[in-house]
This record gives C-alpha cells, sequence and structure tokens, in this order.
C-alpha cells in the first residue's frame, strides 16, 4: 500500500513566510487588535445609547447580563479556539487535510452547541434572570432585551469562533471586517431604533442582532466560497472523535477561565447588589466598559500571536516561538500603561460619557474605575501567557493560569474582602486577582523557557 501523500503549503501560499517575526506579528495582530477594540467600542457605544436613554437601570441591566455571555462564549472558544490552535499546528506540520477537516469539525460543533444554549436559555429565561439578579426595578428592561438578541447571541458565538480560522489561515484583514460589520451596523441602527423610532431596550438587541446576523453571514459566505484556500466541502463536516477531543482539549483552558469569568461576574453582582443596590452594579458595569476598551485589543494582540507560535513550534522552530511571545508581552505591556493613565487620568469624564445627568452614577463609576485599572499594565503577561501554552499544545499548564485569576484568586477576593472592606472590597478584588496571577504567570513562563535554555526577558538570537 501507497502511504498517503502529505498536502504541502508552497513558501508562495504560506502565511507564515515573512523577513522578520516582528513584521509577521503585526501582519497577524494589528488587525485582530483593531477588530478587537471595534468590538470593545461596539459594545461601549451601545451601552452609552442605553445609558442616556435609560439611565443606571439600563446599565444595570446590561451588566446583569455579563454572566450569561461570558458563559455562551466558553463553549465558543472551547471549540472555536482550541480548534484553531490545532489548525494552526497542523499547518505548521504541513497537514493541509487534515486542518480543513479541523475548520469542518469545527462549525458543526459550534452549531450544535449555540442552538442548544440559546433554545435552553429561552424556555428558562424568567427564572434565569432572577437567578442573576434581576429586581423588580431591572427585569422590566432587561427582559425585553434578552428575548430579542439570544437569536444574536448564538450567530455570534458560531461566527466569532470561525473567524479564528480566518486569520490562522492568513486573512487577518477579512477577520477584522467581520468585527467592523457588525460593529458599524449596531452602532448606526441603535441610535435609529433607541432614539428615533423609540422602541426602548427591545430596540437596542434589534441593533445588536442585525449586526451580529450580518458578520455571521459574512463568515459563511467566506468558507463556503471557492476563492478560499480552505473554503469547506461537506465531506470535511463528518465529525471526527479526535479531532473534537484534541480540539477541546486544547480549548478547555480558556473555556473553564471563561465560565469561571460567568461565575465571578455572578458573585461579583451579587455582592454590588448586597453592598450598593442597582447604582453599585451601574457603576461597575461602566467601569468594565471602560477597562474594554484596553483589554480587548490585548486579546486581540494574543489572538495575532497565537497562530504565529503554534506554527512554529509545531515546525520545532521554538526560539522564533519563544521570541514572539516576548514581542507580544512587550507591546502589551506598552499598550496597557497607556490605557491605565488614560482611565486614571480622566475617569469622571469617560463616566459622564455614559450619563452626564446623574452625579452619585458618575463618581461611583470614577472611584471604581481607578480602583480596577490600577494595574492593567500588567495584564498582557496574564493574557498572553495563557494564549503561549494553549498554543504550543499545553492544555494543564494553560488551565493552571485561566483557572488563577478568576477562580483561585478573584472568587475567594469577592467573597472575603467585602466582608472586612463592604463595597470598597468588591472593588478592589479585580486589581488583587491581577497581582497575584500576573506573579504566577511570571514563574511559570520563566520556569518553562528554562527548560529550553531560554532568558524569560532576553532569550537567545535566531536565524
Amino acid at each position: 500500500m501507497s502511504k498517503k501523500k502529505k498536502s504541502n503549503l508552497s513558501d508562495e501560499h504560506n502565511p507564515f513566510k515573512a523577513r522578520t517575526l516582528s513584521s509577521l506579528l503585526i501582519k497577524f495582530s494589528a488587525p485582530a487588535v483593531a477588530g478587537m477594540f471595534v468590538s470593545a467600542l461596539f459594545n461601549i457605544i451601545s451601552r452609552v445609547y442605553i445609558g442616556n436613554e435609560f439611565g443606571a437601570p439600563g446599565i444595570a441591566s446590561l451588566t446583569l447580563l455579563f454572566p450569561m455571555g461570558f458563559f455562551f462564549m466558553a463553549f465558543c472558544i472551547l471549540i472555536g479556539v482550541g480548534a484553531n490552535a490545532l489548525f494552526s499546528i497542523r499547518l505548521g506540520e504541513k497537514k493541509e487535510d487534515e486542518a480543513r477537516q479541523i475548520i469542518g469539525n469545527a462549525l458543526v460543533m459550534l452549531t450544535i452547541i449555540s442552538l442548544t444554549i440559546m433554545i435552553l436559555m429561552y424556555i428558562f429565561r424568567v427564572p434565569m434572570l432572577h437567578f442573576l439578579g434581576a429586581d423588580e426595578i431591572t427585569m422590566p428592561y432587561v427582559l425585553p432585551y434578552l428575548i430579542v438578541v439570544l437569536p444574536g447571541y448564538a450567530l455570534f458565538n458560531i461566527g466569532a469562533g470561525m473567524n479564528n480560522f480566518i486569520r490562522s489561515a492568513g486573512h487577518p484583514k477579512t477577520a477584522m471586517a467581520t468585527q467592523f460589520i457588525g460593529a458599524f451596523l449596531n452602532l448606526t441602527i441603535a441610535p435609529i431604533t433607541i432614539f428615533v423610532l423609540h422602541w426602548g431596550m427591545p430596540g437596542a438587541g434589534i441593533a445588536t442582532v442585525v449586526g451580529q446576523t450580518v458578520s455571521f453571514a459574512w463568515v459563511m459566505l467566506f468558507f463556503f466560497s471557492p476563492k478560499n484556500k480552505f473554503h469547506l466541502h461537506w465531506r470535511f463536516m463528518k465529525l471526527r472523535a479526535d479531532i473534537i477531543f484534541d480540539s477541546m482539549k486544547i480549548g478547555v483552558s480558556q473555556a473553564i477561565f471563561q465560565l469561571a469569568s460567568s461565575a465571578m461576574n455572578y458573585l461579583l453582582n451579587h455582592a454590588l447588589l448586597r453592598y450598593g443596590g442597582n447604582l453599585a452594579v451601574s457603576a461597575m458595569g461602566i467601569a468594565i466598559s471602560a477597562n474594554m476598551i484596553f483589554i480587548m485589543p490585548l486579546l486581540g494582540l494574543s489572538q495575532g500571536a497565537q497562530p504565529l507560535i503554534g506554527y512554529n513550534y509545531g515546525a520545532r522552530k521554538y526560539a522564533a516561538a519563544f521570541h514572539t511571545l516576548r514581542m507580544a508581552l512587550r507591546w502589551g505591556f506598552m499598550f496597557g500603561l497607556g490605557g491605565m493613565i488614560v482611565t486614571l487620568g480622566f475617569a469622571p469624564q469617560i463616566a459622564k460619557i455614559f450619563n452626564s445627568n446623574d452625579p452619585q452614577l458618575i463618581s461611583t463609576a470614577a472611584y471604581a474605575m481607578r480602583i480596577m485599572n490600577i494595574l492593567m499594565a500588567f495584564d498582557a503577561l496574564q493574557i498572553l501567557g495563557t494564549s503561549f501554552f494553549q498554543a504550543i499544545n499545553k492544555p494543564v499548564r494553560a488551565a493552571v493560569l485561566s483557572l488563577s485569576r478568576q477562580i483561585l484568586f478573584l472568587i475567594p477576593a469577592v467573597l472575603i474582602l467585602p466582608q472586612f472592606f463592604e463595597l470598597n472590597g468588591v472593588f478592589f478584588a479585580p486589581p488583587v486577582a491581577d497581582l497575584l496571577s500576573c506573579l504566577l504567570t511570571y514563574f511559570m513562563l520563566r520556569g518553562y523557557f528554562a527548560k529550553y535554555k531560554q532568558n524569560f526577558f532576553l532569550g537567545k538570537k535566531f536565524n
């Protein structure tokens, strides 16, 4: 029997070929950073619209849905990000046909999981909202909004999961366009549905769903177009247990991180409700929104670095993989430092963007914002460290780092600190967890680099 010939990527079509690693990192990361920035901006402006039209109850309603959003996203990441890391490794190993099968399996699994979660959430929507903390003040806002946006959540998770493959296949600008399209439509339709047509919270939801639907359609058109080198055929969508298992094994760390984020936001919201009521929930919602404008681009940087790290690791170019991480960390630190300076220096002005008519909300939000972002410069270490171990198929290490902030440090901080400092304890819990998780990430990365005789900060030169 003749051995099956592996399909090779020629240098001409290989997206990972370039003269320098820095140019490759820019190529993959710049569109991802821009896309995540736009995604964060889209979320912020949506809350600005809702905050100025419905005030603190509207912002509190969106904040109460954070745990649900993280829960939904966890399963998107379990398949989408995990399969994407596996896809990059297979490209590095020159196994092109298997890379196509990974894409097809990811699409089928993302669709099954997203639709199942959407249906269950719709059936149990009222008890779920009570569980999340909705009361007689926020329920009239959050329930009609949720009914409208649930289909959009499902489409968003499928599209976002598949969008990772567009970037890793060598089309980062197309991946960025996916996020731009959805954000642009949401931002242009929302003012019409909210301020002109006066459709209330459902109007805000309609604008969101339109943007998510068009973004989903854009991604599907890419993968089913014959012009795409990795376009999908039905034969690649036959589920394979080994691909699903390996994808979940890699993605489980980030999925656990999102599930932990869901649990943490649930506990955080209930602590805020206990010690500060809906006003504190609204203030934290504004603080988190401001934080997202800087954290989301850091996630984009990690998304851009991950396929490059995975490819070089799969090709046994270990020094290149390590150097990519070091470059990304330097860039991430500088970006985080800039975000920290902005949020600390202009917190009241930022809070007023969300609602300029409630002085108590503005002062509380500014206070929370300054505390929450005091260590933003170091957030890149934990984000990129987790992404690094995920990219090189070290799921246990990645899982430990994912769990460190949310479960090992943040959840205990949310439960313990308010017992002594009440509302201040709730506000200080995130930076305390950030500090501890960054220290853990540093020691884990330094130890792993030492196995390859690499200095974590300096490294070795390579060709």
